[in-house]
């Protein structure tokens, strides 16, 4: 049985928090920036950090929740958990790009700051170090975690049947021909339900095939990218036609027994790469 699996109430509640996170450290910036270029002197910049120490605090808490729902993320679809930007650095890494706005080293190097005051503009320099860091680990996490969504619908993982009674008449491999008696090589399944059980896209694809194709009878054939392909054989409706987008469980056809066969059933094949595999490792109960 071959199957992927994705907790995706995290996928969803990361994306959620890396906008609100990017929305807080632009403003954050933002308003670092406007303060500092108004306060210049001295008593200004005093009071800019002194009014700045809580949203410091706010914005240090929600980088320590982001980074660890990063964390959780990273585990799930397996990744590795990535270092800090301060590690990141020590190790030879890249600490993000160069920041692009007022400089706080300027700032840090005014005669009469306090010992606070300095400690409080170096944790905010590091802060937004890390910030920007994060920015990239997030973007490599969301691209990765997008190409695992999108492998995922793109693997048959269903009955082809819409029954709870289905079952599998013939399986996949060489066997004895059910009309001519010859040994044969049966490169699909046979998926037997009530007849006109709605048969189902195993995966989200584009059709590529619908019609008469000898032997199967109306047959579908569905393109699901990441080399993936399905086909439907001996239905005795078809529900779809070519150029057709159809997601996971969709009805494209009604079972029946057109073409060469004994009986009413679906032909199942799969198609990996180029290659007929065996659709039972795809099956999922």
């Amino acid at each position: 049985m071959h199957t992927l699996r994705l907790a995706r109430w995290h996928i969803s509640l990361f994306i959620a928090g890396a906008c609100i996170f990017f929305v807080n450290l632009g403003l954050l910036a933002f308003a670092v920036t406007k303060v500092i270029q108004q306060h210049r002197e001295l008593t200004g910049a005093r009071v800019m950090l002194d009014s700045q120490t809580e949203q410091i605090e706010r914005f240090a808490a929600e980088m320590e929740s982001l980074v660890g729902l990063e964390t959780r993320v990273r585990d799930v679809v397996g990744l590795p958990p990535r270092r800090s930007a301060a590690e990141n650095t020590r190790q030879g890494g890249q600490g993000g790009e160069e920041y692009t706005g007022y400089e706080l080293s300027e700032l840090l190097q005014l005669p009469s700051l306090t010992g606070a005051h300095t400690a409080e503009a170096r944790r905010l320099s590091g802060l937004l170090d890390e910030a920007r860091y994060r920015q990239q680990t997030f973007s490599e996490l969301i691209e990765h975690v997008t190409r695992e969504r999108e492998q995922l619908a793109a693997t048959p993982c269903i009955w082809p049947v819409d029954a709870p009674d289905a079952w599998i008449s013939s399986g996949f491999g060489y066997r004895e021909d059910p009309i001519n008696g010859k040994r044969t090589f049966h490169d699909g399944i046979d998926v037997v339900g009530p007849v006109k059980s709605p048969v189902l896209a195993t995966a989200d694809g584009v059709v590529t095939f619908a019609g008469w194709d000898g032997g199967l009878g109306w047959v579908v054939t569905i393109d699901h990218g990441h080399g993936y392909k399905t086909r439907y054989g001996h239905n005795h409706k078809l529900l779809v036609k070519k150029g057709d987008r159809v997601r996971r469980g969709d009805a494209i056809a009604l079972e029946g027994s057109t073409g060469r066969t004994t009986g009413p059933h679906v032909h199942y094949e799969v198609i990996c790469n180029g290659k007929k595999v065996n659709p039972y490792r795809y099956l999922v109960d």
